[in-house]
C-alpha cells in the first residue's frame, strides 16, 4: 500500500530536503518563508556572477518550523550562507493559517536522521505517521489517483526551490472574513531564529511578497505589519515591504495572481525581476 500511495503531489518538498542534506547549489543567499515565497520568488532572477541563490521556503511553514529546521538541519548540513532573505508575511504568526511542523516532513528525512529524531523526539506519533505515504497522504487518495495536483505544482518548471502556482478562479482573489491572530509562541520562535542567525553572522533581509491589494482589509493586517516593522527597526534589518509600503502595479493586476496571496508564474517573474533591482545595494556585491 505504501508503494502504491507513494506519489509525491508536491515535488518541491523532497527536492528541498535533498538540497539541504546533500548540497549541490551551495547557495550564499537563501530564501525562507511560506508558500507566498515558494511560488513568488524565483532564484533565477536573483542570481549573479558570484551570487548563488536557493529558495528554501515551504508551504505553510511558520517561524517555529524554521527554528527547528535551522537548528536541527541547516546549520549542521549546509554551508553557511552570507544572507537569509526571510519572506515575512503579515499572517505568519497565526499557526492556524501556517500549521506546518518540522516532523510533518519526516517522509523526506534521510534514514539515519529519521532514526535519530525517532530516538530523541517526544512526538513519535507525528514522526511515524508522516514517514509513510499510506498514512501521510490518506486524505488525498482521490487526488493521487487522478493525479490532479500535477497541474498545481508543475515539476517541469521547478528551479532551485521555486515552483510556480497554477492560476485559479478569480473568485480566489477574495480573502473572506477570517481574523488572523498573533500567536506569542510564533513571535518568540521568530526572535529566537533571528538570534541564531545573528550568532552565526548571517545577515538578514526581510521581504514581504506582494498580495492582491483590493482583496485586503487593512484592519486585518495593521497590528501584524507594525510588529514586523518593529522587529526590523529594533534589529536594524532592511525591510522591503511590497504589501503595504512599496506598492506597484503588480498588487493591482489580477492576471498576476493565482489567489489573493499567491502570485502565479507571470506574477513571480514580474516580482522577482523587481526584487532583483531593489536587492542590488543590499547584497554588498555578492
Amino acid at each position: 500500500m505504501n508503494i502504491w500511495m507513494d506519489f509525491e503531489p508536491r515535488p518541491h518538498y523532497p527536492l528541498h530536503y535533498e538540497e539541504v542534506f546533500h548540497p549541490k547549489v551551495n547557495a550564499n543567499v537563501v530564501i525562507l518563508g511560506a508558500s507566498h515565497a515558494t511560488h513568488g520568488i524565483n532564484p533565477r532572477y536573483l542570481e549573479g556572477e558570484h551570487r548563488k541563490v536557493f529558495n528554501f521556503a515551504l508551504n505553510g511553514a511558520p517561524p517555529s518550523f524554521y527554528l527547528d529546521w535551522y537548528q536541527k538541519v541547516f546549520r549542521h548540513y549546509y554551508p553557511k550562507p552570507s544572507y537569509v532573505i526571510y519572506a515575512v508575511h503579515w499572517a505568519m504568526f497565526d499557526d492556524r493559517y501556517l500549521a506546518r511542523q518540522f516532523h510533518h516532513d519526516s517522509k523526506y528525512f534521510p534514514f539515519r536522521f529519521f532514526i535519530r529524531e525517532l530516538m530523541d523526539s517526544k512526538s513519535l506519533q507525528t514522526l511515524l505517521f508522516n514517514r509513510f505515504s499510506f498514512s501521510k497522504e490518506r486524505k488525498h487518495v482521490i487526488k493521487i489517483l487522478l493525479r490532479e495536483e500535477r497541474e498545481i505544482y508543475p515539476k517541469s518548471r521547478y528551479y532551485k526551490g521555486y515552483i510556480p502556482f497554477k492560476t485559479k478562479s478569480k473568485k480566489r482573489l477574495e480573502t473572506g472574513e477570517r481574523h488572523y491572530e498573533i500567536n506569542p509562541a510564533q513571535s518568540r520562535a521568530f526572535e529566537e531564529l533571528l538570534d541564531a542567525l545573528k550568532r552565526d553572522e548571517i545577515k538578514v533581509i526581510f521581504v514581504q511578497v506582494p498580495g492582491y491589494t483590493p482583496s485586503r482589509k487593512d484592519e486585518q493586517i495593521s497590528e501584524h505589519v507594525l510588529l514586523l516593522r518593529g522587529i526590523a527597526k529594533e534589529r536594524r534589518i532592511p525591510f522591503l515591504d511590497y504589501e503595504t509600503e512599496r506598492l506597484t502595479s503588480i498588487n493591482m493586476n489580477t492576471d498576476l495572481f493565482a489567489d489573493w496571496t499567491h502570485l502565479n508564474e507571470a506574477g513571480s517573474e514580474a516580482f522577482s525581476t523587481l526584487l532583483r533591482e531593489d536587492l542590488v545595494n543590499l547584497l554588498n556585491g555578492i
